[in-house]
């Protein structure tokens, strides 16, 4: 038996706002209008990166530096950790690199808990990823991922986050 999924996207955003890696999680879907498509993810990676570095502008900096101090590998100056709407939440990382990886999540009674783990699993994922490409010199940042080695990430995201 198949249990429910809760994770049903996986994003990871440029650090100049564009479309880096996109992954449909959930498989089945109740209805096709519950299905994205690429170009509504292009349209929401966009609107989270302006939002996000919108909220930049407005944390005191005595709080990014407090934040900061928490986690050094990951930075901790964005106000968008966690979005929640009502029927889904939206668990964020910044990199030091400037990437933004989200998971978008059902929401459900459990949301401080499921968040942790998200973000837990995104630094994992975040390994993964430079394994994958940060260490290919023919890979810059912003330029798309070659087909093999995104098919292998694809798996790997898939199996950390329980698909």
């Amino acid at each position: 038996m198949k249990k429910d999924r809760q994770n049903y996207y996986f994003i990871v955003v440029n650090k100049t706002g564009g479309l880096q890696f996109f992954s449909q999680l959930k498989e089945q879907y109740r209805e096709e209008q519950d299905k994205i498509t690429t170009n509504q993810v292009l349209q929401a990676s966009s609107i989270f990166y302006a939002i996000d570095h919108l909220t930049q502008t407005i944390i005191p900096e005595a709080i990014q530096k407090i934040e900061q101090e928490k986690d050094k590998d990951f930075e901790r100056d964005n106000a968008i950790d966690l979005l929640i709407t009502e029927n889904y939440m939206v668990s964020t990382l910044k990199t030091l690199t400037g990437l933004r990886f989200l998971v978008i999540s059902n929401k459900n009674l459990e949301v401080p808990k499921k968040h942790e783990d998200n973000v837990q699993k995104m630094r994992q994922i975040y390994r993964l990823y430079t394994d994958y490409f940060s260490k290919d010199p023919f890979q810059s940042d912003d330029q798309p991922l070659g087909e093999k080695k995104r098919v292998q990430f694809d798996r790997d995201v898939r199996e950390l986050l329980d698909f």
